[in-house]
C-alpha cells in the first residue's frame, strides 16, 4: 500500500495508562482507563499530526494480519472501521491487551488510541509511549469523568516528557483486504523485538514482505538503474557515486530502508523521480521497509569498476571511499586513482582468464572509460 502520511488527520483520541507486571509478581496492576475522548485544540493537534507524520514517514513498514491468529485486534480494528465499536469501547479492549502482551521488561506506559482519517479513509491510530514521572491524567469533562486534557498533549509534543516509541495505522481500506493490512513503526527499531512483541502479539501482524527478500529485490533493482539509465561515458561519477552510495545504505546501521528518504539524499534531479519509477515497477516499497541483508551479504563486502580497456578495479567500499579517486575527463573517459602503501604484487588469474602480472607502485592510475560499476564477492 502506498499513500502519503501527510494526509492525516486526528479526529479524536483517547488515552489510557497501561501498567506492567513481572511474570511472577502476585500483585495486581490494573489498567487506568479513561472515560472520554480528550478535548484537543487546534494547535496542539497540528502540532500532534506532524509529529506523527515525520515518524510514519520515516519508520513506518507496511504489515499484514498474521494468517495464523495470535491476536484480537485484526478483529476489532473491522468492527470499528464497519462502526460496531466506539472509541472508547475498542480503546479498553486495546489496553488490556496491550497489559496481557507486555512483559516485566517493558515500562509502564501509555497508550493512544486515536480516530483518524488518512486520504479521507477512516482509520485507526495506536501510539504506544513511555509515561514520564509528573505525566498524570486530570479528571475533566461532563461529571468529572476521567480523560487526558490538552495540557498533557502539550507537554507530550513540546517538553518530551513522554518517548513516542511504537505506532499503528489501520485504515477502513486494510480492514476490508481478507487479512488486514495497515503499517508498524517503532522508533527504537529492533526488528526482533518488534517482531515477537509488538508486531505479533499486540497487532497480530507480520511483515507484508519477507525483509531478507525485499532487501535482496533493492539491492538488485537499484543497481540494475545505475547501469542501464547511466550508460554513457558522460555519467560514469555519477554511475559511481549512486553504487557507492546503494552499497553504503545497505551496510548502513539502521535497520530499515526509506527508499524515498535514500533517495532524497543521493540523487540529483531526473534521476530521483527516474529511480522511484523504476523501484515502483518492480515491486519495491516507496515507504520504509525492514533491511535483512543475508542473502546478500557476500556481495557487499567489496565494490567493482570496470573499464573498457579491460582493467578493472576491485576494494572494499571504505577503501574505495577512503583511497580512490575518480575524476572525469573532457573525453569521457575517467581516471582512477589510488593511493596507498603497496604490500604485495603476484599474478592474478581470474576465473576462466590468464594471469596477469601487477607493476609496484605507490600510486596507480588507471585512465579508460568507465563501463560498468557494481558491487562482487571477488570474484
Amino acid at each position: 500500500m502506498r499513500t502519503d502520511f501527510g494526509e492525516l488527520v486526528i479526529e479524536q483520541a483517547i488515552v489510557h495508562s497501561v501498567p506492567t507486571r513481572a511474570k511472577n509478581d502476585p500483585r495486581e496492576y490494573t489498567v487506568e482507563l479513561s472515560d472520554e475522548a480528550s478535548p484537543l485544540s487546534d494547535k496542539v493537534q497540528s502540532a500532534l499530526e506532524k509529529r506523527l507524520f515525520r515518524i510514519f514517514n520515516t519508520h513506518a513498514c507496511s504489515v499484514t494480519e498474521d494468517p495464523e491468529p495470535k491476536s484480537p485486534l485484526p478483529d476489532w480494528v473491522r468492527d470499528f472501521t464497519v462502526g460496531e465499536q466506539d472509541l472508547v469501547e475498542i480503546s479498553g479492549h486495546l489496553a488490556r491487551h496491550l497489559q496481557d502482551c507486555q512483559t516485566g521488561s517493558t515500562s509502564r506506559g501509555l497508550l493512544v488510541v486515536a480516530q483518524v482519517r488518512l486520504a479521507q479513509q477512516p482509520a485507526l491510530l495506536l501510539v504506544k509511549l513511555e509515561q514520564e514521572t509528573g505525566m498524570q491524567a486530570r479528571r475533566v469533562g461532563e461529571e468529572g469523568k476521567r480523560t487526558f486534557d490538552v495540557q498533557f498533549y502539550a507537554d507530550l509534543l513540546f517538553t518530551e516528557k513522554a518517548n513516542v516509541f511504537k505506532l499503528a495505522l489501520f485504515t477502513a481500506d486494510g480492514a476490508k483486504e481478507d487479512l488486514l493490512q495497515g503499517w508498524a513503526a517503532d522508533r527504537q527499531r529492533s526488528t526482533r523485538r518488534m517482531a515477537g512483541f509488538f508486531l505479533h502479539d499486540f497487532l497480530g501482524c507480520t511483515f507484508t514482505e519477507d525483509p531478507a527478500e525485499v532487501t535482496g529485490r533493492f539491492h538488485d533493482v537499484a543497481l540494475k538503474w545505475v547501469n542501464s539509465r547511466l550508460s554513457e561515458p558522460a555519467d560514469s561519477q555519477a554511475r559511481i557515486d549512486y553504487t557507492m552510495a546503494i552499497l553504503s545504505e545497505l551496510q548502513s546501521t539502521p535497520e530499515t530502508i526509506n527508499p524515498r528518504e535514500f533517495t532524497t539524499r543521493n540523487l540529483k534531479g531526473d534521476h530521483r523521480r527516474e529511480f522511484l519509477a523504476h523501484l515502483a515497477e518492480n515491486g519495491i516499497p516507496e515507504q520504509t521497509f525492514v533491511k535483512d541483508t543475508e542473502l546478500i551479504e557476500p556481495r557487499l563486502q567489496k565494490m567493482r569498476v570496470d573499464f573498457s580497456s579491460g582493467a578493472f578495479l576491485v576494494a572494499p567500499l571504505d577503501a574505495v571511499e577512503e583511497t580512490v579517486t575518480f575524476e572525469a575527463l573532457e573525453d569521457g573517459r575517467t581516471t582512477a586513482t589510488v593511493t596507498g602503501e603497496v604490500t604485495n604484487t603476484q599474478g592474478f588469474s581470474p576465473p576462466g582468464g590468464r594471469s596477469k602480472k601487477t607493476s609496484p607502485a605507490a600510486q596507480t592510475t588507471v585512465t579508460s572509460p568507465v563501463e560498468d560499476s557494481r558491487d562482487t564477492d571477488g570474484q
